[in-house]
């Protein structure tokens, strides 16, 4: 069950703000959950996890690929890391990435 107040939407966004700081990450589902959304995570289900990165693959900030082995990964598209870096600038230096356009998450 997620925390109440963790909405798909603030994963993503958490999603992104580790993307800002680690552009060149990549791994899957789970490895997302345990380790880019760290403390975060308490709480907030891989069914969710899941749900953001589909959104961020839909709206062209990720891809994804399948790999023998260890199924979908998922890392930032590199057309868009220079866009994120305009968007979270304070997450490049480990701070939290604030409120941005909502819309940036809209196909």
């Amino acid at each position: 069950m997620d925390r109440p107040g963790v909405a798909q939407k603030d994963v993503a966004w958490f999603i992104l703000g580790y993307l800002s700081c680690c552009p060149d990450a990549k791994d899957t589902v789970e490895g997302i959950q345990q380790w880019w959304l760290g403390s975060r995570q308490a709480g907030i289900d891989a069914k969710t996890v899941r749900g953001a990165l589909e959104q961020l693959v839909k709206a062209g900030w990720l891809f994804s690929s399948e790999r023998r082995g260890t199924g979908i990964v998922y890392g930032l598209n590199a057309d868009r890391r220079q866009e994120l870096r305009h968007i979270l600038p304070g997450a490049r230096h480990g701070q939290e990435a604030g409120s941005a356009d909502s819309e940036l998450l809209d196909d």
